[in-house]
């Protein structure tokens, strides 16, 4: 006989039929995002910086959809936030004036810190009122390398702050307000992983185990709520992200950059987040794992 525990695991959802019609499958890119309305679903993108949150940001602008950018640098975000707000109106076909909202805002945000992960969603949401949170996006990480004996311990710790408690936070203050406010319109729950997050590298020790965390925490979070109608997925970043820093790196030429195939672009790593968020619940993917053609895996 089953356990108690088995037997609330069996598919009775499966012997409950209804006569509605299905829903219409749209072509690729033309739907509407998995969760509240265009006009009351907020993005918000927690780690935007120059490169991926940033091309992530705009891809989601480029659809018309209010967009909360998150990471440390205020003054900086603020400028972001412009431009995507000219981009998200322009996507609607709208002009800007004094008293509408703006379609984008920028918030400080450290993940070393806890409680301030939880002051920016609250302000982000407090800033749109009449609006959702229907998409959140975490995409911070603290990478640290150093060969094992010689890794300090607040290394360790910064790092599994970043990925394991942080992102714990995250998921909690998201799934509660998607909880709370978003009613059967469920929403997206997107976290950027990396090659350690299935993977430990050497000399990526700290980083391996707060990725690997952070990877299971998903994992777990999916499989309480996706029955609940919170879509919770995890991307693999297999491989070098093409940015400045890198280029200067390997000592290119301002002219110069990577061979197509070698390196992971920001704004086609985007299109896949925009993939996620648009798929319909009856075809949900959990974890779906990126890298360049020449990437060894």
């Amino acid at each position: 006989m089953a356990s108690p525990a088995r037997r609330n695991q069996n598919r009775t959802d499966l012997l409950n039929p209804t006569t509605d019609p299905y829903p219409t499958v749209h072509a690729l890119g033309t739907g509407a995002l998995y969760g509240p309305p265009q006009p009351e679903h907020i993005v918000l993108i927690l780690g935007v910086g120059p490169g991926l949150g940033l091309a992530i940001a705009q891809t989601f602008a480029s659809y018309g959809y209010t967009t909360a950018i998150m990471s440390r640098t205020k003054s900086r975000l603020d400028a972001w936030a412009v431009e995507l707000d000219k981009v998200a109106r322009a996507a609607r076909g709208t002009s800007s004036t004094a008293k509408e909202q703006p379609l984008s805002l920028g918030f400080a945000c450290d993940v070393l810190d806890n409680g301030s992960i939880e002051r920016a969603i609250g302000e982000a949401q407090a800033a749109w009122p009449d609006k959702k949170i229907g998409t959140a996006i975490y995409n911070a990480s603290v990478r640290k390398r150093k060969p094992f004996l010689e890794l300090p311990m607040d290394a360790m710790k910064d790092s599994v702050q970043a990925s394991i408690f942080a992102g714990f936070t995250f998921l909690q203050t998201i799934i509660r307000s998607m909880k709370e406010r978003n009613g059967t319109e469920g929403g997206n729950v997107l976290v950027t992983g990396a090659t350690s997050s299935i993977r430990g590298r050497e000399q990526f020790a700290a980083f391996a185990a707060s990725k690997g965390g952070l990877r299971q925490m998903c994992q777990s979070v999916a499989r309480e709520y996706g029955r609940e109608g919170i879509h919770v997925a995890h991307v693999v970043v297999d491989g070098l992200i093409e940015s400045d820093e890198a280029k200067s790196f390997f000592g290119f030429k301002d002219n110069q950059r990577f061979r197509d195939g070698t390196t992971l672009r920001p704004d086609e790593i985007a299109k896949n987040y925009l993939f996620l968020a648009l798929q319909s619940p009856s075809t949900w993917t959990f974890e779906l794992d990126l890298r360049p053609a020449k990437e060894h895996f």
